[in-house]
């Protein structure tokens, strides 16, 4: 078993996915980490899998799982977990919004316990470049709600740039398709009572190809997802 399995989901990247590739492997040597990178395809037609493919000789710990419809970010990152090896699984953005230099930091909280490690983009330490003013007036009012509701610290639970505990993710159950997975994986296990932290990171906006997320469809999905853990948590 490897140290760490970075699970990212890719849909038409190929403008950004071999710097991406090139800069997360070469944080992840220099940090000395066994790992191995999925790079789970939602039928990319621009290239993107013969980009992954190419890079891959290089360097056979990243894989290419070539995904069948139904296609969706949820349903990618829930085949990635499943299919992980890592004892830590570690989800990004293939757009290197997400910076790998804080893959160490929760590798870090692994090895001191917690079983779920939230990147925080709105805590001290944070930085944040670009972001949208909707997108985050949006994300702070489900997570002030999230917060409130849940009676917990961790203020970013809308952030996909998480790690977990692979044995214990592996069986919590989800079922989320869209952007909003990780939200829900988080709230699971935080409602099975595992331990959960958050760390300051740093986001910026892409600066290479097109971005998936819709905020119209995804605030419905995270309204959704906010109902469907309060009947969980009290209703159950």
């Amino acid at each position: 078993m490897v140290q760490i399995s970075v699970i990212l989901p890719t849909r038409n990247e190929a403008e950004c996915i071999k710097t991406s590739l090139s800069t997360l492997t070469s944080e992840l040597k220099s940090d000395s980490l066994d790992y191995e990178i999925l790079i789970v395809d939602d039928g990319s037609n621009d290239g993107t899998q013969q980009a992954v493919l190419d890079f891959s000789k290089s360097d056979p710990r990243v894989k290419l799982i070539a995904r069948s419809p139904p296609y969706g970010f949820g349903i990618s990152i829930r085949e990635g977990i499943a299919k992980a090896n890592g004892e830590l699984t570690v989800i990004m953005m293939a757009d290197l919004s997400d910076d790998p230099r804080f893959i160490r930091p929760m590798w870090e909280k692994f090895q001191q316990g917690y079983d779920v490690i939230v990147g925080s983009r709105f805590m001290s330490g944070s930085k944040v470049i670009d972001y949208p003013i909707l997108k985050n007036i949006c994300n702070r009012l489900f997570n002030y709600s999230v917060m409130l509701m849940f009676w917990t610290s961790i203020n970013d639970t809308s952030n996909n740039f998480k790690a977990f505990r692979s044995s214990k993710v592996k069986t919590i159950g989800a079922d989320s398709n869209g952007f909003e997975v990780g939200a829900e994986l988080m709230v699971r296990m935080l409602l099975a009572k595992y331990k959960v932290v958050q760390i300051p990171v740093s986001w910026q906006d892409r600066t290479a190809g097109t971005a998936k997320f819709k905020l119209s469809k995804t605030f419905d999905r995270y309204f959704s997802l906010f109902l469907k853990m309060i009947k969980l948590a009290y209703l159950r």
